[in-house]
């Protein structure tokens, strides 16, 4: 089974709405496929998922209130057959954890060539339309990651 794994800073907001988002979108052939999960670099391992997130996801009926947070380690990105930051500092700061591992570490705005900024802008202290605008923004690059997917993995859509 393929593993991917979304990382930010919290994994309270930007990194378990790609995880949901990816789950729900992805081919129904792909579960049995592919594994799916996201962790933080400065998280507490156990914490709910930003209420604004879990509001933002259900508007699109898609259930983030069973997430808790995670802390990220080296063995969640040695394990990872793709590892997708929000940020590109994230990418430097895994690049770091874990040597060797750049080769399977993007930052998730690398999807789109046409960004000026791989970045997906930090939602803590935002309001709902700041949640909405990043779900949407992660959602348009997630059917990008399903057509990278299906490419590199070599799985039917």
């Amino acid at each position: 089974m393929r593993k991917i794994l979304f990382v930010c800073a919290g994994n309270s907001c930007r990194s378990p709405m790609a995880e949901a988002i990816t789950v729900a979108r992805m081919p129904e052939s792909w579960r049995e496929e592919l594994s799916v999960s996201s962790a933080g670099t400065t998280a507490f391992d156990g914490m709910k998922a930003a209420s604004n997130a879990i509001k933002v996801l259900k508007e699109m009926r898609i259930d983030l209130s069973v997430h808790r947070t995670r802390v990220l380690t080296a063995r969640m990105v040695e394990g990872a057959d793709l590892v997708i930051t929000m940020t590109g500092e994230q990418k430097e700061e895994i690049a770091d954890l874990v040597p060797g591992s750049r080769g399977k570490v993007m930052a998730m705005g690398e999807l789109d060539s046409k960004r000026e900024s791989p970045d997906i802008g930090d939602t803590i202290g935002g309001g709902e339309e700041v949640y909405r605008k990043t779900r949407d923004e992660i959602e348009g690059l997630i059917f990008k990651l399903i057509d990278y997917l299906a490419d590199i993995f070599k799985l039917t859509k």
